[in-house]
């Protein structure tokens, strides 16, 4: 619920937004992110939804919405379940758990674009962005009787850290006429601020304060 109405915020702004420029233009695909010196075992594989507005055929501003899947740690931790009866043998039930995490990112900057422009042909790209992240982090308990025994009730299964980075970008892109726009780019961004909401959150492995982030896609320009 929370991404989709981010979603539809960024969506809104930048519809409003295209009423004062010519030219407006939605673009999706697929993407892939990796955090620098993290130890989880991998990046996260996603997808992403985004819209540009070109201020000129040179100068761009986009906003995009990334959502990647949720992956498993590699290792495995340890907690402890208390029995809801006092004469339940073992009293205190050890539990392995799996942390998964998933990441959805908002962005936006602006794009410069060398060669053909944002219009024709062939063109490279490339300038600044910012971006809000929000790293949702779920623990994965082995099965254990829950009418019989209990996780503590401040050990939350769920947890979040919300970070706001500060990044580049750079890319290539080949304008098909009549049809639309393949683009492949490659992102390095950097955390200013990281928080996280819990202890469960602040286990995540995947979380890396300085991220690289793999796109490629289609647009399509709207009028």
């Amino acid at each position: 619920m929370k991404t989709n109405t981010l979603f539809l915020a960024v969506v809104f702004c930048l519809t409003s937004m295209s009423s004062a420029f010519s030219q407006f233009s939605f673009n999706a695909g697929t993407g892939y992110v990796s955090g620098f010196g993290s130890d989880g075992p991998g990046g996260l594989f996603g997808f992403h939804l985004g819209a540009e507005i070109p201020r000129n055929n040179d100068v761009t501003f986009y906003g995009r919405v990334n959502h990647y899947l949720a992956r498993k740690e590699t290792t495995s931790g340890t907690s402890y379940a208390t029995a809801l009866d006092l004469m339940t043998s073992p009293y205190n039930l050890l539990i392995n758990y799996t942390s998964s995490t998933n990441l959805t990112s908002i962005e936006g900057g602006t794009r410069y674009y060398l060669g053909n422009g944002f219009d024709n042909g062939f063109s490279v790209y490339g300038g600044s962005n910012m971006a809000i992240l929000f790293y949702g982090v779920k623990r994965n308990y082995d099965d254990f009787d829950q009418s019989l025994y209990a996780l503590p009730i401040e050990e939350d299964p769920k947890g979040t850290i919300l970070s706001l980075s500060i990044g580049l970008q750079g890319g290539v892109k080949y304008t098909i006429p009549a049809i639309g726009t393949v683009y492949f780019d490659i992102t390095g961004s950097y955390a200013i601020l990281a928080q996280a909401n819990n202890f469960t959150a602040s286990e995540s492995s995947f979380y890396s304060p300085l991220l690289f982030g793999f796109n490629i896609g289609f647009r399509k320009d709207l009028y």
